[in-house]
């Protein structure tokens, strides 16, 4: 086969060898051009190569792997094409275009992730479906039981391979991939070509066909990224001036899921702005509901950790705010990469901590294609207030600065003369003026006291003891009719 020289500009969806009928359904999805990974992944698939792809995140990398296989097992029957995801709102996604363009040409997909019903899960997949996609935790709980059998598995998919590598899935990788047939396609994507994603490309690929794509100034998102030097105590200020002046849609990440639910709590209080939120404690049910309510318009904001900092397609995300700086350079990658897709702009604004994040902000600014504002000297008197990139109020000092201190004058009133009273020094008027003589000098109270005289005894008076008076004896009482009788008498 000749290689294809065909310009990525100039690439068209008819010269990629797809059946009409997956030419409609990608015309009524609304794909004009085919996107640089998409024009250069599908004939490979195509063909049968194993492949591997590092593409930036929001480049149509989803596509590129359901657009050909779904084209190559079109027609057939029996479960022959597994794709694995990191997270289940990743797998839904991806679920979703297997559905879209699988559904109409009769490819059944079923998904399985955590959080869903296992027996609606185990009743699904035996009705052998074309497709599965899970997440590996969810596949090994299968499997475990028995509910699920992968020998005939001809494809094998890994969408965010650097993710789910991440996330501590390589012993679950293992036992899925030693049930599959060797004898298989095996499509590997991910947005970085990290060490550990390449170790697993040589244990489960053969002989790969590379795509590497690169970000150019036309596959770069226009994201405008905005940094802000500020204090912990200042953030939540900040953030509600943003969410207020931004018109769009917000999605603010955080590290922590205790931290969703304090962000989010105070953007509540603000009754001018309604916001959903997310992390990995909460029911799957409710996920997806607040997902759909933040995709559909019903709440402008959405909070959220890294559960949907890759693979939550929403098209017109305005504004990406990291509440917290992430823990990993690349986690920063995808979660900007929320906004600014379809070639639409957008911003992405991070608050960073003086002294605690200066390492991962340096790290950040060392990606490729990522740039950040300077870091400026903070002084530790400004410590609180937003600086740097768009901090304070429209890019002017904060109205409660500092101002220049001079010498304090004390004074009330009147300038008085320096021979006056100090008012240390003055009487009160409701006291009686001080007497500065020592305590054993003072006199004692001259008022006239009435003096009693004293009784002097003589010593041995003193000592004597008290005579005692002699005391009756006290009278046995009598019980009886005897001591009635007694007493009566007496």
């Amino acid at each position: 086969m000749l290689p294809d020289t065909t310009p990525d500009a100039e690439r068209s969806w008819n010269d990629l060898n797809l059946s009409a009928e997956m030419l409609n359904l990608i015309e009524k999805a609304g794909y004009k051009i085919p996107s640089p990974v998409q024009g250069k992944s599908i004939p490979l698939i195509m063909d049968g190569n194993d492949v591997l792809v590092s593409s930036p995140t929001g480049s149509g990398k989803t596509a590129s792997f359901v657009i050909p296989v779904v084209e190559k097992w079109k027609g057939k029957n029996g479960t022959y094409i597994l794709a694995l995801s990191p997270t289940r709102e990743i797998a839904q996604q991806t679920g979703a275009i297997f559905e879209q363009f699988g559904a109409p040409l009769g490819l059944k997909t079923v998904v399985c992730i955590g959080g869903a019903s296992i027996p609606v899960e185990k009743e699904a997949l035996s009705s052998s479906p074309h497709i599965i996609v899970a997440t590996p935790g969810r596949l090994c709980d299968h499997l475990e039981r028995g509910n699920v059998w992968l020998d005939f598995i001809q494809c094998l998919i890994f969408d965010e391979a650097d993710r789910m590598l991440d996330m501590g899935f390589s012993g679950q990788i293992d036992k899925i991939t030693e049930v599959l047939p060797k004898q298989r396609q095996t499509l590997m994507f991910s947005a970085t070509f990290a060490p550990a994603v390449e170790k697993l490309a040589r244990n489960c690929m053969i002989e790969p066909k590379t795509v590497a794509i690169a970000k150019t100034l036309e596959s770069t998102p226009k994201i405008d990224q905005v940094l802000h030097w500020v204090d912990e105590r200042g953030k939540a200020r900040l953030l509600k001036k943003i969410v207020r002046e931004e018109t769009g849609t917000v999605i603010i990440f955080t590290n922590a899921k205790e931290r969703v639910f304090q962000v989010w709590r105070e953007l509540i209080d603000d009754k001018a702005i309604e916001a959903c939120y997310i992390h990995s404690d909460i029911p799957q049910s409710q996920r997806e509901a607040a997902i759909a309510d933040f995709k559909s318009g019903k709440y402008r904001v959405l909070v959220a950790t890294d559960v949907v900092g890759r693979g939550i397609d929403v098209d017109d995300v305005s504004h990406v705010v990291n509440y917290d700086v992430p823990k990993e350079a690349e986690d920063y990658i995808h979660r900007i990469g929320r906004t600014g897709r379809r070639g639409r702009t957008g911003t992405a604004t991070t608050f960073a901590i003086p002294g605690k994040d200066n390492r991962t902000i340096d790290e950040i600014a060392k990606l490729r294609g990522v740039t950040t504002p300077d870091r400026p000297e903070i002084d530790e008197r400004d410590m609180g207030r937003p600086t740097g990139g768009r901090g304070g109020r429209d890019g002017q000092r904060d109205s409660r600065e500092r101002r220049p201190q001079g010498p304090r004058d004390n004074s009330r009133g009147p300038q008085q003369s320096r021979d006056r009273t100090p008012r240390d020094q003055q009487p009160r008027q409701d006291q009686r003026p001080r007497d500065d003589r020592p305590r054993d000098q003072k006199p004692r109270d001259q008022r006239p006291r009435e003096q009693k005289p004293r009784e002097h005894k003589p010593r041995e008076a003193q000592a004597a003891p008290k005579p005692q008076t002699a005391q009756a004896p006290v009278p046995q009482k009598s019980s009886g009719i005897v001591g009635w009788f007694k007493k009566l008498f007496s």
